[in-house]
């Protein structure tokens, strides 16, 4: 399995509009791509920053859901909640407990 991160610091305030437009438009759309396995939207309401997890079952199919213009256009919708540029890493998931 393969994990994007994109992590990026927010404005003041805007952890719930950043959180709700990632329930309800980002996961929906999520599930339309394949090999898409989850994802995770962590805030960190202290230091106003957040973390985009995905996971996939791929790197192929990771990929794709970049070369689409897919992460591209999620990072463009959700500029106005950002206060920085969004850093983004890749990993291979090596364990996974459920």
């Amino acid at each position: 399995m393969y994990a994007r991160i994109v992590q990026v610091p927010l404005l003041p305030d805007a952890i719930a509009k950043a959180t709700d437009y990632f329930r309800e438009s980002v996961g929906p759309a999520l599930k339309k791509h394949q090999g898409f396995k989850n994802s995770r939207f962590l805030v960190d309401s202290t230091n106003n920053r957040c973390l985009m997890v995905t996971l996939w079952d791929s790197e192929e199919n990771r990929t794709a859901a970049e070369s689409n213009g897919f992460l591209q256009d999620v990072l463009k919708n959700m500029k106005p909640y950002f206060a920085g540029q969004p850093v983004v890493d890749y990993y291979e998931v090596a364990v996974q407990i459920a």
